[in-house]
């Protein structure tokens, strides 16, 4: 396919600017969190009714997004604490976190059912040191990819016990600030074009998402995203018209794909689209005038 898009007797290339702002629904209500009201202003609806167009190929191609979402949140903050055989769930409050402000939160809420446990981060190393005084065996376990594995540096499914006054240390690498990109997502397109992920289920079909973000920022700043390939599309397998469309954010890496809340901060996408021309418009044709003067095509 060639890139005249511009000047294509088939195509017809087409951009749409969409800020979360102007979205005057939601796309859906499973969450990653508590949005309240705010929910069509992280999971937005767009319409474009305006035109009559049926879709050829997509693309993102640019984004702006504002890290200011929450990385540990209601869907991925809690773990297993057991002391001496009794099972504590441990609920880290959702936020964004440093090293150091992690393992405080981390010590207040396991000092409440242990009394004189502390944690400490290494910031060396990039991993936390549980410390815990007392008799008997302890535990940490993380049960699923809900949990809050990686920003604490274990693995899921691995029960990690010590015994007495004794140290558990981060298996991994812990990843405070979370992970390192987002994708973009959409319940209406994601479907119908050929960006995927690698599935551990063999019967697993296509998911939501429509691209992958870098997150490359501190908490705090704004996430500038530019599509490195310019030049290549998805196809886009319907033959409708393409009326409505929603987007939303995931965290990447090995986290649970939930929206997340943007907490009513704009953030905004650049979307390119090949469209199908009108069959009865040809653009190499040049116009002619009739008798009464109005252009005929």
């Amino acid at each position: 396919m060639s890139n005249n898009f511009g000047l294509n007797q088939t195509l017809e290339y087409c951009e749409v600017a969409l800020d979360s702002w102007d979205a005057g629904s939601y796309g859906g209500t499973s969450f990653g969190g508590d949005p309240g009201g705010l929910l069509k202003y992280s999971w937005p609806l767009y319409y474009f009714t305006s035109r009559q167009d049926t879709v050829a190929a997509f693309k993102i191609i640019q984004a702006e997004i504002p890290f200011v979402f929450d990385v540990i949140n209601s869907d991925n903050n809690t773990f297993t604490f057991t002391d001496n055989g009794t099972p504590y769930t441990i609920t880290i409050t959702p936020g964004s976190y440093t090293g150091p402000s992690l393992a405080s939160e981390l010590q207040t809420q396991l000092s409440a059912v242990s009394p004189g446990f502390t944690v400490v981060f290494n910031a060396t190393t990039i991993r936390f040191d549980f410390n815990r005084t007392g008799a008997g065996d302890w535990s940490l376990y993380f049960p699923d990819r809900k949990s809050a594995y990686s920003f604490l540096g274990f693995v899921p499914l691995v029960d990690y016990t010590n015994t007495g006054n004794s140290t558990i240390t981060s298996a991994t690498i812990a990843q405070v600030s979370g992970p390192y990109y987002l994708y973009i997502n959409s319940r209406k397109i994601g479907s119908l074009i050929n960006f995927n992920l690698a599935d551990q289920n063999p019967q697993g079909g296509s998911g939501p998402q429509v691209c992958r973000i870098p997150i490359n920022v501190q908490h705090g700043s704004v996430i500038f995203y530019t599509d490195p390939d310019p030049g290549k599309y998805f196809d886009f397998f319907a033959g409708q018209q393409f009326d409505s469309f929603d987007f939303y954010l995931t965290l990447g890496s090995d986290q649970h794909q939930t929206p997340i809340d943007m907490q009513g901060s704009p953030w905004s996408l650049k979307v390119a689209l090949l469209t199908y021309r009108k069959a009865s418009v040809d653009i190499y044709k040049k116009p002619g005038l009739n008798r009464t003067g109005v252009i005929k095509l």
